[in-house]
């Protein structure tokens, strides 16, 4: 245990000798300074890689700049970007800073000081920029001849075209609609195969951690209702020019203090045998459900009032809300959602089933044994009278299960 301690009080020592050798240092953070600053070197701020020095760094990495007369210091550029300074973190022998995550208008390689009192000093150093850097999409399913927004980072396009290489599954090409750094939008191509969407700018190419159309996990498509227990969903399951790929179901329900409406309001996938085995696995066995995030299209036509219950089970023919099972709330009007212009892909970690059916508790988890049924059912009160009777109504499509 000592020598564990003693590590980590070497480690932290040597950070804060890095990062507040001002303490013993005058002329902190002097703008007055008549000294003219010079770079002898720059390092990263890690200890464990401080010996190594740095000739270029990438955006949003912390660096530290170690040289001399650097506490007059006013103003640091990397290429043409202002980094922000932290005065507690200027001495005369170092500047520890951020370098900037926004694209340079003209790149230099440098990075220029300027003093309070005029002097300057230029030093060689590039930013390293990343190429797209992809976290999320508006829907994984959209069909072909939808807009797809793609979201993330360092969107850069091709300086010469202004535009990307957006590549779909089998090579197919997508049209670039418009984008900014952190977003960019596209016709989806005549796609129907399953796998990674590639997006190719200035500085590399990116891909989705997603798979367009996934179906790694899928447990409902609604095309075999063999699952639909006590018939609650085949009465709305259709294909028509909504469809993202043949049938989806609709869910079309008031939204009612505490009514036991299954007609329109209620899924039943009825997975559990009755000697207690699964027609078909939801996790492979011995995995956690925790570690697994429950994936759907919706495309909500109207939803004031009153959340949609979702919970697993593992008990035979079991449907109700009043089992010891961990449940999960959805109520996307909550966050100001009421209607959506098309499908969306909406994503909730099984660690966020958690409550029960009055929302009293919020300590419950999802267990292994649980993994059996799937229960989808609007019930529970509605959070503003005024919007009892309200119609709920929205279709759903691909449910699956994804490990995080």
């Amino acid at each position: 245990m000592k020598n564990i301690l003693k590590t980590i009080m070497l480690g932290g020592v040597a950070m804060m000798s890095l990062l507040f050798t001002a303490c013993d240092q005058p002329n902190v953070n002097d703008k007055d300074s008549e000294s003219i600053p010079s770079i002898k070197y720059i390092r990263p701020t890690d200890p464990a890689t401080q010996d190594q020095l740095l000739t270029s760094a990438a955006m949003g990495d912390v660096i530290a700049i170690i040289g001399e007369g650097l506490e007059g210091v006013v103003s640091l550029k990397f290429n043409d970007i202002e980094a922000e300074l932290n005065p507690a973190l200027i001495t005369a022998n170092s500047i520890v800073c951020s370098v900037p995550a926004v694209m340079p208008t003209e790149i230099t390689n440098t990075i220029t000081l300027t003093t309070g009192v005029g002097n300057v000093v230029v030093y060689d150093f590039a930013v390293e920029i990343p190429k797209p850097f992809i976290t999320g999409v508006n829907c994984e399913w959209a069909a072909p001849g939808k807009q797809m927004v793609l979201t993330g980072q360092y969107f850069y396009p091709f300086t010469d075209t202004n535009t990307f290489n957006v590549t779909f599954p089998g090579g197919v090409a997508a049209e670039v609609v418009e984008f900014t750094e952190t977003s960019l939008t596209v016709t989806v191509p005549e796609c129907f195969m399953e796998g990674a969407i590639s997006v190719e700018g200035e500085y590399g190419v990116g891909l989705t951690k997603f798979n367009y159309r996934d179906s790694k996990g899928l447990f409902i498509d609604f095309e075999d209702l063999w699952w639909d227990g006590w018939s609650y969903s085949g009465a709305w399951t259709r294909t028509d020019s909504n469809s993202l790929s043949g049938n989806y179901v609709e869910f079309n329900t008031p939204a009612s203090d505490w009514n036991w409406n299954t007609n329109g309001g209620a899924l039943f996938f009825n997975n559990v045998q009755p000697d207690g085995s699964r027609k078909v696995d939801l996790i492979p066995e011995g995995d956690n459900p925790t570690d697994y995030t429950l994936k759907f299209e919706v495309k909500i036509n109207t939803w004031q009032d009153l959340h949609l219950s979702m919970w697993f089970s593992g008990v035979y023919n079991e449907f109700t809300t009043d089992g010891p099972q961990a449940q999960y709330h959805w109520a996307p009007f909550t966050e100001g959602v009421t209607a959506t212009e098309d499908w969306i892909t909406v994503s909730i970690p099984l660690s966020a089933f958690k409550t029960n059916k009055e929302e009293n508790a919020n300590d419950r988890v999802v267990l292994p044994g649980d993994m059996g049924n799937f229960c989808i059912f609007f019930f529970g009160g509605v959070k503003d009278a005024a919007n009892a009777g309200t119609p709920i109504s929205f279709y759903m499509d691909n449910l699956r299960l994804s490990k995080n």
